[in-house]
C-alpha cells in the first residue's frame, strides 16, 4: 500500500509579512498638534501565525516553507529602473524584526540575487507535491498549483497556460514593479494580439515594432517578468 505524498505550501513572504506589519500600526494622538505611530511585536507575529495556519489548512499542506526575496536581485542588474516607483513607499514599522523572526520560527528562507516568486517557482513549477502561495497575479505565469490566499482561490496551470501568461506580460509590462512593456498596450491589448496572431513570441515582437521599438526592448521586458 502506497504512502501519501507530503505536500507542501511554499509561500510567498514578503507580502504575508509586509500585511501583517501595516495591519498592527496604531496611530496615537497625544494632543492637537502630536501624532505617532506605533506597532505592538505580539499582534503582528499572531498574524503571521494565523495567516500560516490558514493557508496550512486551506491547501491541506503538511509542511510550509516562508520565502523571503533578497536584499537585491539580477533585474536591477539588467534595467536599473526597476521598482524605482516604489523607492519612496514607506514602509511599515517592525517589518525587519518580523521576517528575522520569520526565519527562526517559520521555516524562512532566502537566496541570494532572488526575489521571493524566483524561489516559489523553482521549488514549485512541475511540482504535484507543492503549491505556490501568493496574492500576486505573476504567479499566473507559473505551471503549477497556485493559491490566492488574498482571493482564497486555488488554481492549477498549465505549461501552455504559463507561457501564454507570460507572453501578455511581455507585451503589457507591469506597472506596479516599474517596466513599461509595448506603448500603449496594456493587459487586455495584450491578449487581443495573441488570440488573433498567436500566442507566440513574434507576435510580441511584431507589437513592438508596430510601436516603434525593437525587439531588445521586448526582450528586456520579457526577462524582467519572466519568474525563474
Amino acid at each position: 500500500m502506497s504512502s501519501k505524498k507530503k505536500r507542501t505550501a511554499v509561500i510567498d513572504a514578503d507580502m504575508v509579512i509586509w500585511r501583517s506589519s501595516f495591519a498592527s500600526e496604531r496611530e496615537i494622538k497625544w494632543d492637537d498638534d502630536i501624532w505617532t505611530l506605533q506597532s505592538d511585536m505580539d499582534e503582528m507575529k499572531s498574524i503571521v501565525d494565523e495567516s500560516v495556519d490558514y493557508i496550512q489548512t486551506t491547501t491541506e499542506a503538511d509542511d510550509y516553507f516562508m520565502v523571503f526575496s533578497d536584499k537585491r536581485n539580477f533585474r536591477y542588474d539588467i534595467f536599473p529602473e526597476y521598482k524605482s516607483n516604489r523607492k519612496d513607499k514607506r514602509k511599515p514599522l517592525g517589518l525587519k524584526a518580523l521576517m528575522e523572526w520569520c526565519f527562526e520560527e517559520h521555516n524562512g528562507i532566502c537566496k541570494n540575487n532572488l526575489e521571493a516568486d524566483d524561489v516559489v517557482g523553482m521549488m514549485c513549477c512541475g511540482r504535484d507535491d507543492r503549491v505556490a502561495v501568493s496574492g500576486d497575479k505573476d504567479f499566473g505565469t507559473l505551471n503549477c498549483e497556485w493559491f490566492n490566499f488574498l482571493k482564497a482561490e486555488t488554481s492549477h496551470t498549465t505549461l501552455e497556460e504559463a507561457n501564454y501568461n507570460h507572453l501578455a506580460q511581455s507585451l503589457s509590462g507591469d506597472s506596479v514593479d516599474g517596466f513599461s512593456g509595448a506603448s500603449g498596450i496594456g493587459p487586455k491589448t495584450a491578449i487581443k494580439l495573441l488570440d488573433k496572431h498567436g500566442a507566440t513570441w513574434q507576435t510580441v515582437v511584431d507589437a513592438y515594432e508596430s510601436k516603434g521599438q525593437t525587439e531588445e526592448d521586448a526582450l528586456l521586458n520579457a526577462r524582467l517578468s519572466y519568474i525563474l
